[in-house]
Parts: structure tokens; C-alpha cells; sequence
């Protein structure tokens, strides 16, 4: 791999069992700093893509390719493996920000188990909770020690987007995915979750894959763009480019659908 290269997924092929070509030979590489947008539409691979890559893609099975992270191939680990890796070189945060809490437990104790998984954040408890707190203020949670007493149940979808990104920048990992994270949120919180995700990135210079439908999204916030469609990578490149004169017919199709 290329020095500032951080992941580089080569030729990765995927199953579902009665299924074929779920992935079908998918290759790109992600390098510090960088913001690399994965469109596509509903079914066409891009979130069992993210889960292929910290292997979380149960029933798929990988049957081709590599994931290359750190001089590691991803695609041969096993689970117990993963579990060292996930949250500390690669973490995701997903669409459905509530679905990644537990409804049971405060937000100050999920935010501090997050942090403490990670490896980071292991001052005793009073440091930490001023440490929580103060992140939660800096990404617009107004009241955060209040805030942290209650329950997923009593935040808003935005604020839990927020707080899931938090818990997501507050890691050591240098490989970020988001998938959809700005799907079902209104065009304000939208535009703010942008601003959040573009002033974390270029605080911790990681590089993030962003999941997306949304051709908008991606020509606010990415470098490069690649596009998906059955399980196939159809067209990569430059945002400017791929966006602004797209090559593929389902990319100008979706160019077309957006209105861009």
C-alpha cells in the first residue's frame, strides 16, 4: 500500500447463502484524510459492504479478495480476531443512531463504555465524566451533564446521530464508515450533522467512507466518489468528475434522478 494509504480493498467478492455476487469484485483504497463517498441505490450492496469490511456481514460469506488495514488482511480473521480491531483501527457508525444504544442505560454510561472499549478515556470516574460532557457540548448538545442522565428513548434522532459520532471520532481509529448516517433527518439537522462530521474529520485527519444515497451529500462533503449498483463498482473518481460529467448510465441516472 501506498504510505498515507489506509485501507486498500482489492478484487473483494461476497455470498449471501442462495445468493451470488452480493459483492462482486470490489476494489478501492481510502488514504488519510480523505472522504470517499459510496452511492447507490436501496439494494445495491453499499451496506453489506460496510459490514464485509469490519465483518459484521453475517449470512455473507467473503469468497474472494482482501482487506488490507494496518499491513492486516481483514478478510482472513476470525471473529475473536475482529474483536480487537473493530473501534480501534476501523469503526462504523450506522443509519439508525437509536438501534446503536441500549435502551436500558443511560447515555453517560454508554458513551463511557464506548470511549473505555476504544482504549481511550480510562481517567477515573470524575475526569470522565467532564471529558463526556465536554464533547457533548462541542457538537451542540446544550445541558449535556442532564442530557446524560437520561435515556436513548428521551433524545432526539439528531442528538443521538451526534452523540453516535461522538462515541465514533472518540476512538483511535483511523478508518471511519458511515452508512446513511444523515438518512431520515430533516435538511437542518442534515446540513448540521455535515458540519459536525467535516470539523471532526479535519480535527482527526482519519479517512471515512460515507454510505449514501444521497448524490447532495456527497458533492457537500467528499473527496472522491465511488458508485455502486448490484453489488458492483460501476464508476470511481473525483467527486468533480464522477458527479459533474458521469461516464456509467446508472450514474448519470442517479445524476439525473437528483437533479444535480
Amino acid at each position: 500500500m501506498l504510505e498515507n494509504t489506509l485501507l486498500a480493498v482489492r478484487n473483494l467478492s461476497a455470498d449471501f447463502p442462495g445468493r451470488t455476487d452480493v459483492l462482486d469484485r470490489i476494489s478501492f483504497s481510502l488514504h488519510q484524510g480523505e472522504v470517499l463517498g459510496i452511492i447507490g441505490e436501496s439494494g445495491s450492496g453499499k451496506s453489506v459492504l460496510a459490514r464485509t469490511l469490519l465483518r459484521l456481514e453475517a449470512p455473507a460469506r467473503i469468497t474472494a479478495g482482501s482487506i488490507l488495514l494496518d499491513g492486516q488482511d481483514l478478510a482472513g480473521k476470525n471473529q475473536q480476531e475482529m474483536r480487537a480491531i473493530r473501534g480501534r483501527k476501523i469503526a462504523l457508525a450506522v443509519q439508525d443512531p437509536r438501534s446503536a444504544m441500549d435502551p436500558v442505560f443511560r447515555m453517560e454510561s454508554q458513551l463511557r463504555e464506548v470511549m473505555q472499549a476504544a482504549g481511550v478515556g480510562r481517567q477515573k470516574k470524575s475526569m470522565q465524566q467532564d471529558e463526556i460532557y465536554r464533547r457533548l457540548s462541542e457538537v451542540g448538545i446544550s445541558s449535556p451533564r442532564e442530557r446524560c442522565r437520561q435515556y436513548p428513548h428521551q433524545w432526539s434522532r439528531g442528538m443521538l446521530q451526534r452523540a453516535q459520532l461522538v462515541m465514533l471520532f472518540s476512538t483511535n481509529a483511523q478508518v471511519l464508515i458511515l452508512d446513511e448516517v444523515t438518512s431520515a433527518l430533516d435538511p437542518t439537522v442534515t446540513l448540521e450533522i455535515l458540519d459536525l462530521i467535516r470539523r471532526l474529520q479535519q480535527e482527526r485527519k482519519a479517512g471515512i467512507i460515507l454510505i449514501t444515497h444521497d448524490t447532495a451529500v456527497v458533492r457537500e462533503l467528499c473527496d472522491r466518489a465511488a458508485v455502486m449498483q448490484q453489488g458492483r463498482m460501476v464508476e470511481s473518481g473525483p467527486v468533480t468528475e464522477v458527479l459533474a460529467r458521469p461516464t456509467h448510465p446508472y450514474t448519470r441516472e442517479l445524476v439525473a434522478k437528483a437533479g444535480c
